[in-house]
């Protein structure tokens, strides 16, 4: 894409949120610059947090929205430059170090005390400096970045490193290139060059693993615990796969006895220590007179060993001695761009399997989300507004796929992609655990962010899976795709009311809709929402509106007044106290939603008969799957798992009617039984198909 086609398609996603009911179009661009660089996985749980000051001196002061990331220790600041003309204008060196000087000042008057005092409690600005005062001196790192809808003048996108209070500060420019060039990439993220030879000479000693594929290749390398924890100080938690981020992100960082180990035996450290798996897109090996020497690694992923990493970092700051003396092995494999996203998902789970993490800590490579890819692929939304096409409602089960299925089409091609699958409807897998969560009352689940929340709704998703899989099917994505709606409707219309002051939107939203929720379950009179109605229609009745505005206006009441002791509203907000306070907040059910709701009883019909459905679709799909695999295949894996003693009798009474194929052809139940033994020895090692 054309860069000016891309920047116009950026701002008139701008300007559909602000006319769909804002004034704050500078606010609605910060937005979208955070859902973009969320995505990129530059930060994650992005908060709009727009403030303009004076502080002391006379010095200027700004901030636009913030990030904490608990796994390695930073907060992520942002500042934003809009300017909304049709052509893009030139940033330049001496704007962005303008910006920059505002973010530095906002932070330098946070860490002294004094700039709370002239901020408004109920503002988040206030929180935001409140949080930087009292995490001043545990701050491992701040990281800067300035956003813009411009171009910047020279090609310079990271500059020198410096400090504030001695925490060791960077600055990061997005201009419109920037933006354009991730959304193009194969990985959806900003490229991440690690150059060991900055911190070893040579680079680190490696060896190559021998492995029959051209597709994939190995090192086994041993890398200086100093050095690993120099690295993860300055990418952070970029290094960390999805999973293992999302999985640090809730058990914490620093493990006690890695730390005892680096203190204590820190030349024991290699054979305590199982090391680290990593995956990359690319790697330089160069081979001299002290062997081959691994020098350069492009999006270098750590798929085990995350807890080791952090714990390592956190020597580094606390400087301890024995970090010189430590030393990790790493296994490396090497995958390019186009099956990253296929395989590094999967390495991340069996390199993982031995460690107590949960099934939920790996949810987002379940069946269930591929099921719900599998749904939104053949689900077609009725057409309406004098359309001759139904759409989809996009599931994006892999990061950026919605992008990447673009990728390669020609101009008329990608129309008609988007004339199937418009821009929004797509959900994403932290999208449905957000629309789930609230309508299942736990707003303060999604307003401690996405990632745990993501991790809340895995723990739910999983033990349903397992109790009655049946129960996820197309009408339990048709009623997702509502609650989409209903969300961005709610999104829409909080940002149209006076009494919005252009913040904590996030929060508002997730709480309003909570509350319609038990509005609904309890003051329904025995009705539920028309999902099918709604469905059809693709859009909300009127009468939701009104019910909307309404409850919204408590909700913001609500959060904006907080229990003694938790004047930090961004605090308040993820407490359970704070939904008890919107959950008995008195709100009137208006007359005219009442009569667009149905009757519980014709809901759940329609939600057994979706279930008897799904279970004759997964019946056919299993027997699909196990004739296609064919009797070789089932052959293959029977001996694999008799080699290795991990076939039970009752196992081989199965593998004898798969081996048996054509000439008898399995069962439901039998298939079904098939592909559990599968997933098993695929557990235990065997290659996946």
């Amino acid at each position: 894409m054309e860069l000016n086609e891309y920047r116009q398609e950026f701002l008139d996603q701008v300007k559909a949120r602000a006319s769909a009911g804002s004034n704050f179009t500078h606010a609605e661009f910060v937005d979208i610059c955070g859902e973009r660089l969320s995505e990129a996985e530059e930060l994650a749980d992005f908060e709009v947090c727009h403030f303009r000051g004076i502080g002391s001196r006379n010095r200027s002061l700004g901030v636009d929205g913030f990030a904490c990331d608990e796994v390695d220790g930073s907060i992520r600041l942002l500042i934003a430059e809009y300017g909304g003309q049709s052509d893009a204008a030139t940033l330049t060196q001496t704007q962005a170090k303008a910006l920059f000087s505002k973010l530095i000042g906002f932070c330098e008057e946070s860490f002294t005390g004094k700039l709370q005092d002239a901020i408004e409690e109920s503002s988040p600005a206030y929180s935001l400096a409140q949080m930087l005062y009292e995490q001043r001196k545990t701050l491992v790192r701040l990281r800067l970045y300035l956003v813009t809808d411009g171009a910047l003048s020279s090609r310079v996108r990271d500059w020198p490193e410096g400090e504030i209070e001695s925490i060791p500060t960077e600055s990061h420019i997005w201009d419109i290139n920037r933006f354009r060039t991730i959304q193009e990439s194969k990985s959806g993220r900003d490229e991440l060059e690690v150059d060991f030879t900055a911190v070893v000479p040579d680079g680190l000693p490696c060896l190559s693993a021998s492995v029959p594929s051209d597709e994939y290749s190995a090192y086994l390398c041993i890398i200086p615990g100093a050095v690993l924890a120099e690295v993860y100080d300055r990418f952070g938690s970029r290094l960390l796969e999805g999973n293992v981020r999302s999985f640090l992100g809730t058990r914490g960082r620093i493990n006690r006895a890695i730390s005892k180990t680096i203190s204590t035996e820190p030349a024991m450290f290699f054979a305590y220590n199982n090391g680290i798996a990593a995956t990359a897109s690319a790697a330089t090996v160069e081979s001299g007179t002290s062997g081959m020497r691994l020098t350069h690694v492009t999006d270098l992923q750590i798929v085990n060993g995350g807890q080791t990493t952090a714990t390592l970092a956190g020597a580094l700051k606390a400087r301890e001695d024995g970090l010189n003396r430590t030393f990790v092995q790493m296994k490396l494999s090497i995958l390019p761009p186009e099956t990253a996203g296929k395989y590094i998902p999967a390495i991340a789970r069996y390199a993982n399997s031995q460690n107590k993490v949960s099934d939920a800590d790996f949810f987002s490579n379940h069946d269930f989300h591929r099921r719900m890819e599998q749904i939104a692929q053949r689900l077609r939304a009725p057409a309406v507004g004098g359309a001759q096409y139904g759409t989809h409602w996009f599931y994006e089960r892999a990061r950026g796929q919605y992008v990447n299925e673009q990728a390669g089409l020609s101009i008329a091609q990608k129309k008609q992609f988007l004339l199937l699958n418009p821009k929004d409807q797509v959900i994403t897998k932290t999208d449905l655990a957000k629309y789930e969560n609230v309508w299942r009352f736990l707003p303060h689940s999604v307003s401690n962010g996405a990632q745990h929340n993501f991790m809340w709704f895995s723990s739910y998703a999983q033990s349903e899976w397992e109790r009655d899989q049946n129960q996820f099917n197309e009408e339990y994505y048709r009623r997702v795709a509502v609650k989409a709606m209903l969300y961005k409707r709610t999104e829409a219309l909080v940002s149209k009311q006076a009494w919005y002051e252009g913040s904590y939107r996030a929060n508002i939203v997730a709480y309003t809709i909570a509350k319609l929720s038990h509005l609904l379950q309890f003051e329904g009179g025995g009705k539920n929402l028309d999902f099918k109605k709604i469905w059809n229609r693709q859009a909300l009745p009127p009468a939701m509106d009104e019910q909307i505005v309404l409850t919204a206006e408590q909700v913001f009441l609500c959060i904006s007044s907080p229990e003694s002791g938790l004047q930090n509203i961004l605090k308040w907000v993820k407490k359970d106290i704070c939904w008890n306070r919107v959950r008995d907040a008195r709100v009137p059910f208006l007359k005219d939603l009442v009569t667009e709701l149905v009757s519980n009883d014709e809901e759940e019909s329609i939600k057994k008969e979706a279930k008897v459905q799904q279970a004759v679709v997964s019946g056919i799909q299993m027997q699909t799957t196990v004739i296609e695999l064919g009797s070789p295949f089932w052959r293959d894996i029977q001996e694999w798992g008799r080699q290795r003693n991990l076939v039970t009798p009752v196992d081989d009474s199965f593998f004898a009617v798969a081996t048996a194929m054509p000439r008898k052809l399995p069962t439901e139940k039998q298939c079904a039984r098939l592909l559990q033994i599968k997933a098993r020895l695929e557990e235990e090692g065997f290659p996946i198909r």
